[in-house]
């Protein structure tokens, strides 16, 4: 049961970030030649502020209303989710006001005259964002994510139109922080009503709260908070900061970011599928929590994967991406787009293991790692910005990142003796590495559009057959991807069916051998 739920919604998810994930690939790479790194890294620096200030209310009050709102439905207790949804979102919307003004404030105080009013429409749209996360994470409580893809869709189509229409017309920063700011406003309205008139449906007579509630939720969201505080550190980019303050070359916030958003892009499945089955793990909590850690260490296998091919293929093709897709002008961050990848390696694991972490109210081990975390990002960056610039923003990221991965996965083994798929782990590395050395060797012959085209045909073929020779799916895997296959659009059936069975066929025929 638990893996259909998971799949289903990690296709509903899936579809829904995908959607997001071709239109911002597309709007950025328009942005990004529109602008030019000079112009670019001034904008991304007021983006990364504003999206701190979101992140204020991303975390803490957001995900008690998963946490608890999923525990309670998982148990059959609607009344008690109701009560939980509109209590959270009151504080939320009170956060966000006090959020957005102070936004606005610093503003008006510290942004040169060419960008304020730009600066100032990026930060208007703190308030739809951190309002939005209330009813975005109600969806995910209730294990139900296709919920959430009408409002994706909506503000992706919007985002899309707006900003094509920016670089076409010449409307600059001002036409871009326009676009973003429609974005987050059609995103609120069509999430947010159709939540509360769902949410609204659910009894709300004789709702007997337990008395342990209400402590367990305000310990639940500090703990989360503080999280969050230190997660900005580690996570979101911290380094634009000091890029901003540290480095004379205003270009170097552009390198890093492009380079980065490029990298992350590679986290779409993990982000798919490790919220599908975040949500799941929190319903499970209310159901039968003895199979939290089994759930950890399959999440573990699958993202294994997906994401040690993507990044480590995308580590050898890196240059030719960055040039072929944002042109001459940002070669300058060649190195920072070939090291990226790597470095965002370990962020495709976090998820599982802070899932679980939550789940069992123990953020304490999820606080603490990270706080170690970020005195070696910001140690490291701060040694290393002056003189290297973006490379060394991207040297202190990763290697936080490891730190904090690391530690958090070793607590949980150690802890709820969780049986990593070691072997597996290891065989899918060996493979992917070899095929990125052979893509490498293609692409550096080439100039960068056909390099990474023959590169990465080349991979894939490569990828393909160690899946095969190093026997990487196996027929539970299969049963799995079934409910995927059984969902399909008709006008994808019949394909999808065809390689269904092809890799049905090549299993069976992989276990007969001796």
């Amino acid at each position: 049961m638990n893996s259909k739920t998971i799949l289903r919604n990690t296709l509903w998810y899936g579809l829904e970030n995908l959607i997001s994930f071709l239109a911002s690939l597309i709007t950025s790479v328009l942005v990004a030649r529109a602008l030019g790194p000079s112009r670019m890294g001034y904008i991304i620096y007021v983006m990364w502020m504003a999206n701190i200030a979101s992140s204020f209310g991303s975390i803490g009050i957001p995900a008690t209303t998963r946490k608890y709102m999923a525990e309670y439905l998982g148990s059959g207790q609607q009344s008690t989710a109701r009560f939980i949804y509109f209590r959270t979102l009151y504080i939320q919307i009170g956060m966000a006001t006090v959020m957005t003004a102070a936004s606005i404030v610093w503003v008006l105080w510290n942004s040169p005259t060419e960008f304020r009013l730009a600066a100032l429409l990026l930060v208007i749209g703190v308030w739809p964002s951190m309002v939005n996360f209330i009813s975005a994470q109600a969806n995910v409580a209730s294990e139900d994510l296709s919920a959430n893809l009408p409002a994706s869709v909506a503000s992706t189509a919007t985002f899309f139109v707006l900003t094509v229409l920016a670089v076409v017309l010449h409307w600059g920063v001002v036409g871009i922080a326009s676009a973003m700011l429609g974005m987050r406003i059609v995103d609120f309205a069509v999430r947010f009503f159709p939540t509360v008139r769902k949410v609204r449906s659910w009894p709300s007579d004789n709702v007997s709260l337990p008395p342990d509630l209400r402590p367990r939720m305000f310990h639940f969201a500090w703990q989360s908070i503080t999280g969050m505080m230190l997660t900005l550190i580690v996570w979101d980019r911290s380094e634009i900061f000091l890029l901003k303050h540290m480095s004379p070359d205003v270009r170097q916030i552009a390198f890093y970011s492009v380079a980065f958003s490029l990298a992350e892009k590679l986290l779409i499945f993990p982000t798919v599928f490790a919220s599908a089955t975040g949500a799941t793990v929190f319903a499970q909590y209310g159901r039968d929590r003895s199979r939290i850690p089994a759930m950890t260490a399959s999440s573990a296998r699958y993202l294994g994967l997906t994401s040690l091919p993507l990044h480590i293929v995308t580590t050898a093709l890196a240059g030719s991406l960055l040039v072929a897709m944002y042109g001459d002008q940002y070669r300058g961050a060649i190195l920072v787009a070939t090291m990226a990848p790597l470095t965002c390696l370990p962020k495709a694991f976090l998820t599982p293991v802070q899932t679980l972490f939550e789940a069992v109210e123990r953020q304490k081990y999820f606080i603490w790692a990270t706080l170690f975390a970020s005195v070696v990002d910001v140690a490291v960056a701060w040694w290393l910005i002056p003189q290297h610039g973006a490379v060394g923003a991207t040297i202190g990221s990763g290697v936080a990142q490891l730190i904090a991965v690391t530690a958090l996965w070793a607590l949980a083994i150690s802890r709820y003796r969780i049986r990593m798929p070691w072997l597996f782990l290891g065989k899918v590395t060996i493979g992917s590495t070899f095929a990125a050395i052979c893509a490498y060797a293609v692409a550096r012959v080439l100039p960068p559009l056909p390099g990474l085209l023959a590169g990465t045909g080349v991979a894939g073929v490569l990828l393909l057959g160690c899946a095969w020779l190093f026997r990487w799916l196996e027929r539970e895997d299969l049963e799995r991807l079934k409910v995927l296959v059984d969902a399909s659009p008709t006008v994808l059936a019949a394909p999808v069916q065809m390689t269904y069975s092809w890799l049905l066929r090549r299993v069976t025929i992989v276990e007969e051998l001796p």
